[in-house]
């Protein structure tokens, strides 16, 4: 093998792997004891091992999720930013982009591009969920909406509870 597609065979294993986690995490948040007709979280605090931390924090590397941290910066900086972009974020205060954000979920859109859930450290009083698509020949990410995720706010609770130690991080948040 070549050098080029041993670093495609390991950019492959390294997606197929975060994506493994992830859907991993979903399936136990789902499967723990906890959960009432309430909410669809768990109650408590979720203990995670070094090893899963790292394999979480790897999903701050993939360029939609940094794109989103870039999109937000120069927005708040009244930079560039597509009219179709500016009008998702203007529906949402300013102070949301001000403050870093984690990364509940990532997965593929069936409508193409990336359906990215987050949550704002300094405003958790809302999940987002927005979509990234690649546009065009060059394939140049863009946001095409950014709504709030249907959660309950029994659910909000339950998550600054559950995911306390991620929202507190500010090393990895974006």
């Amino acid at each position: 093998m070549n050098a080029v597609s041993l670093s495609a065979s390991g950019t492959i294993r390294a997606y197929l792997v975060r994506r493994a986690c992830l859907v991993a995490l979903f399936v136990l948040w789902q499967l723990l004891p906890g959960q009432d007709n309430k909410s669809k979280i768990p109650e408590g605090e979720a203990q995670f091992t070094r090893q899963q931390l790292e394999e979480y924090y790897l999903v701050y590397k993939n360029p939609d999720v940094r794109y989103l941290r870039t999109l937000f910066d120069r927005y708040l900086k009244g930079t560039t930013v597509l009219e179709q972009e500016r009008l998702e974020l203007n529906k949402w205060g300013k102070t949301y982009f001000r403050s870093k954000f984690i990364v509940m979920s990532r997965e593929d859109n069936t409508f193409g591009g990336t359906l990215i859930t987050i949550l704002f450290q300094r405003r958790p009083d809302k999940v987002f969920v927005a979509w990234v698509y690649p546009e065009g020949d060059a394939k140049k990410l863009t946001l095409r909406k950014l709504a709030p995720g249907d959660f309950s706010d029994e659910d909000l609770r339950r998550i600054r509870v559950r995911y306390k130690k991620l929202i507190e991080d500010n090393v990895h948040a974006m």
